[in-house]
């Protein structure tokens, strides 16, 4: 079987996830009529995903080599296990309504991601870039949950505001709760965004006696880092902005996407 393919499988088993999803919501049936399966059709996913990476053999010894198309699934990866344990832990809600389409179209476009053949997007030297790279991969799989509720914060503002009401409206948690949500996950961002940064500067200094600050990747995340931590010094202060919060998450986040995957796709498809 072509490795590849495990991408579009798992992606058929979230497409019909994401059927499952808004059929529920759009015929306002109750969430725990699909939930098992739902359950079910993620894990497999999610497992497939990871068997994919797993085939496509990035680690070797303590170093990582990562083409495009496997750092794009190991990404995903991380943001599919992370909505498997929230499915599992809270059930049924309204982020999936945005994610799993999202993730959908990501699995399908995997294997037709353009590729160099004689250089990867990263290929690691020693043991703490390995661990700078992960902990980066996963410091953007919560943020990308952040920046995915903060997309369902300004849509229910902004049908609150209006008075409107729609079951998909009606899916999603209560503001306050959805604010919290948002704080929550910014915490983790930040944190865990500050930490990919220092092992960066770590073992740049370590490996090369000096700091390459001065490339796009580097300054784009470091710039995301600054406005995502002033949010959070904002929050502390209890000046909390709802709607420009979610605004400036979702910038951060196009940031370190660019950062991390976009600048490389272009150059991909240039060459």
């Amino acid at each position: 079987m072509n490795i590849s393919l495990l991408f579009p499988v798992s992606g058929l088993f979230t497409l019909i996830c994401t059927y499952l999803v808004w059929s529920q919501i759009l015929k306002h049936e109750q969430h725990s009529r699909h939930e098992s399966l739902l359950m079910t059709l993620q894990s497999l996913a999610t497992l497939c995903t990871l068997i994919g990476i797993v085939l496509l053999d990035p680690v070797s010894s303590h170093t990582l080599y990562f083409t495009l198309e496997a750092a794009a699934a190991t990404a995903v990866f991380f943001v599919q296990a992370m909505y498997l344990f929230g499915l599992v832990k809270y059930g049924i809600q309204g982020l999936g309504l945005f994610l799993l389409p999202v993730i959908t179209v990501l699995l399908f476009l995997i294997p037709i991601l353009p590729e160099d053949s004689t250089t990867g997007l990263v290929h690691t030297s020693s043991f703490l870039q390995s661990g700078h790279l992960l902990l980066s991969m996963i410091a953007y799989a919560v943020l990308t949950m952040t920046a995915f509720h903060a997309v369902m914060h300004l849509l229910l503002d902004q049908a609150l505001k209006r008075k409107q009401t729609h079951p998909v409206i009606n899916a999603m948690p209560p503001l306050v709760k959805l604010e919290g949500l948002i704080v929550s996950l910014l915490n983790w961002s930040v944190w865990l965004l500050a930490f990919s940064i220092l092992t960066g500067l770590t073992w740049q200094w370590i490996d090369f006696s000096h700091f390459a600050l001065f490339n796009h990747k580097v300054l784009l995340a470091l710039f995301s880092f600054a406005m995502l931590f002033w949010l959070l010094i904002q929050q502390k202060k209890a000046t909390w902005h709802g709607r420009r919060t979610s605004q400036l998450i979702l910038t951060a986040y196009s940031l370190m996407l660019l950062a991390y995957f976009g600048v490389r796709l272009i150059h991909s498809w240039l060459n």
